[in-house]
């Protein structure tokens, strides 16, 4: 017989598991996953039951959940031979299987996407792709329900949508390789509210341990500056992951949001550096920006990044964060440094951003998407009732799925009908497959910037002056 310990929040209990059925609490789901762990946070313990027939086999995301898995089961406790994917071929309909995987540490033999767990004290943070095994696909009407069991006073951070009964989340239908994070254990856990979205915020602990309440405020403030500064955020609920310890001389020297089970905006934080120096840190607000998208495919980051760029100053200015002088000279440093660097490499915008997954330099691509959003932006504005902000607005209310990935020529063609007229199209197709960065000539002469080697001239012309205060100011 195969035994399996669980805690529960009340008691010890041990479970043999035998050939019977399990009785769950929420039997209404086509896979229904009961996941728990000591209070280490060393394994992870799954018992997965299926409702009508069982996959052939059982896969997950990352290269790595391979070598983390230590064994499956079957329910007569008859181990399953591993192949580098569960087969259960000989698993009935109606019945379930267990199997255990190692989250004691980061794991990098196969997968160099990044370490796929976190450990602080008291809690640990693991990528769902380590280890939640499922089909290859889930079918089209599925439902899918992970239960934790956890130790006494233990919590669960997740992007998975919550239901009725504490600790149990229903995986929603985003796809099944996007990434997505847990964190177990005790750790700091509260919500705040801007605009119409829910922002869940987690933040583990660390030494010196780090200022919650103070570093609550301030991703509450960054996040009302976006709602504000470009429109109301696209979504209900947010995600906010806070990993301590970081070693660097910024606040925040790693960010990155995944869309897995909902967006979740990841962090690593030095909590060392003074709460100033997180207020006047961009990396939130580039981050946050990249919500007003829709998950776009990795080979055109010169969009999304280039997108999230130019607003991580722009949205600054607007929250008065810093002020118009230092946006503009911050924007023309960053079109500068990519400019520079696309002259250097001679690739086109396409093979930079190809490149850039091989850890090469990334100024081109971050660079020369900002300067196509900020030639647009300034384009749309002369037509008076229009800007980017609107677009991006009007592209959220009436066009963004959220359950696939686009690429961003749809994403730009939707902008063009939105507008009414091509704009963002042939931009594209201007630029992406040239070595030239994009030409701010024009833009800047309808701006009043004039820009000498590293010094920026305002022109205080009445239409230059104005156009720059549209851009940098909220709209009323």
């Amino acid at each position: 017989m195969f035994y399996k310990i669980l805690r529960n929040r009340s008691l010890l209990k041990v479970i043999v598991i035998c050939g019977c059925a399990f009785a769950w609490s929420q039997p209404n789901a086509n896979y229904h996953y009961q996941v728990s762990t000591d209070a280490d946070l060393k394994k992870l313990y799954v018992n997965l039951c299926f409702e009508g027939a069982a996959p052939k086999e059982l896969v997950a995301e990352s290269l790595d959940a391979s070598v983390a898995l230590v064994g499956a089961w079957y329910e007569s406790g008859e181990e399953i031979k591993l192949s580098g994917v569960i087969p259960i071929d000989q698993v009935l309909a109606n019945a379930c299987l267990n199997y255990q995987v190692d989250i004691s540490r980061g794991i990098q033999r196969h997968d160099m996407t990044g370490p796929k767990v976190y450990r602080s004290a008291g809690a640990t943070g693991v990528s769902n792709g380590l280890w939640f095994w499922r089909p290859e696909v889930f079918g089209k009407n599925r439902r899918v329900l992970v239960e934790f069991d956890l130790p006494d006073k233990y919590d669960v951070a997740t992007s998975w949508s919550s239901t009725p009964n504490k600790h149990t989340f229903e995986v929603p239908k985003t796809p099944y390789d996007w990434p997505s994070w847990i964190v177990l254990g005790q750790f700091f856990k509260k919500e705040v509210t801007v605009g119409a979205t829910q922002i869940d915020v987690s933040i583990l602990h660390g030494s010196p341990e780090p200022d919650m309440d103070a570093l609550l405020n301030w991703i509450e403030s960054e996040a009302a500056g976006v709602d504000k500064g470009i429109g109301p955020i696209p979504f209900s609920n947010v995600q906010v992951l806070m990993f301590p310890n970081a070693r660097a001389r910024q606040p925040v020297p790693v960010a990155y949001v995944t869309r897995g089970g909902g967006p979740t905006l990841h962090m690593m934080i030095n909590q060392r550096r003074s709460m100033d120096e997180f207020f006047d840190d961009w990396t939130a607000t580039h981050e946050l920006s990249h919500l007003f998208l829709p998950f776009i495919n990795p080979e055109d980051a010169w969009f999304y990044e280039g997108f999230a760029s130019y607003y991580q100053y722009v949205v600054r200015a607007r929250m008065g964060a810093i002020d118009q002088m230092d946006a503009w000279s911050k924007l023309i440093y960053g079109f500068r440094r990519g400019s520079r660097e696309a002259e250097a490499r001679e690739l086109t915008l396409l093979e930079a951003t190809e490149k850039m997954y091989e850890g090469e330099p990334f100024m081109q691509v971050y660079w020369a998407g900002a300067a196509l959003m900020l030639i647009a932006d300034v384009h749309m504005r002369q037509d008076k009732a229009w800007s980017l902000d609107r677009v991006v607005r009007e592209f959220n209310a009436c066009c963004m799925e959220r359950t696939r990935a686009w690429s961003a020529q749809e994403v730009l063609l939707k902008f063009d009908e939105i507008y009414g007229s091509p704009l963002f199209i042939p931009l594209m197709r201007r630029y992406v497959n040239s070595n030239d960065f994009p030409d701010l000539t024009d833009a800047f002469r309808s701006l009043g910037l004039k820009v000498t080697g590293s010094v920026v001239t305002l022109i205080d012309g009445t239409e230059q002056r104005s156009l720059r205060n549209q851009i940098m100011s909220v709209a009323e």
